[in-house]
This record gives C-alpha cells, structure tokens and sequence, in this order.
C-alpha cells in the first residue's frame, strides 16, 4: 500500500508533464510575425507579382504548426485579427496567398474568414 501512496502521485506529475510538453501553443504575436513577409503581397496597388520566398516559406511553417481542430481555429483567429488590422488590405490577394505559395488553407484567409470551418 505505501508503494502506491508513493509512485501514484509521481506517476501523476509525469502524466501531466508529458502532456503540457505535448501541447502546442499558439501565440498570436508569432503568427502575426509569419505574416509579416507577406504584408507587400497582399496590400492594395502591389508592384509585387507574386509572394517572397519567406513569405511562402512563412506561410508553409504556418500551415504545419496546428495539429488539432483547436490549435487550428486559434490560428485562424489570430490571421483574421491581423489582416483586420490592414488598412489597404487587397481581399483577393489575401484570400489567393496560400494557393500562390503552392498551400492549401481552408477557409481561404480573409477579413471575414469563417474559422469555425478550420
């Protein structure tokens, strides 16, 4: 009995540590910063014809990061806060910068992205 009294609490403490450990975070701040390299792309009247390689490179790690449906819908509010906060935001360039960087992203990225759908 005093064995059980002594391994379950640690046996407890090392299930919840390799399950923290497991969990992803997902902080706003660094998605926005994954953005950053695009912002020429996607604003109204760009000379740029298509997206940086760090911006498609960006966009790819961005795509890799959320593993659950959770993870996924916090991204997705975290890309439609920040293009939100882009004035001269061209929508349609937005919404085709994953298809430009050969990703598949859905709900395409937007204003008014749906990310119950992710």
């Amino acid at each position: 009995m005093n064995r059980i009294a002594i391994f379950a609490p640690l046996l407890l403490a090392l299930i919840l540590l390799v399950s923290e450990s497991a969990a992803v975070v997902i902080d706003c701040n660094t998605v926005i910063g994954d953005l950053q390299p695009c912002l020429p792309y996607i604003v109204k009247h760009s000379k740029e014809t298509k997206p940086t390689t760090a911006c498609c490179g960006d966009i790819k790690a961005l795509k890799k990061i959320p593993k659950t449906r959770h993870e996924r819908v916090r991204v997705c509010r975290c890309i439609k806060k920040a293009l939100r906060k882009i004035r001269n935001l061209d929508p349609s360039r937005a919404a085709g910068l994953p298809k430009a960087c050969g990703v598949a992203i859905n709900p395409p990225p937007g204003r008014d992205m749906d990310c119950a759908k992710s």
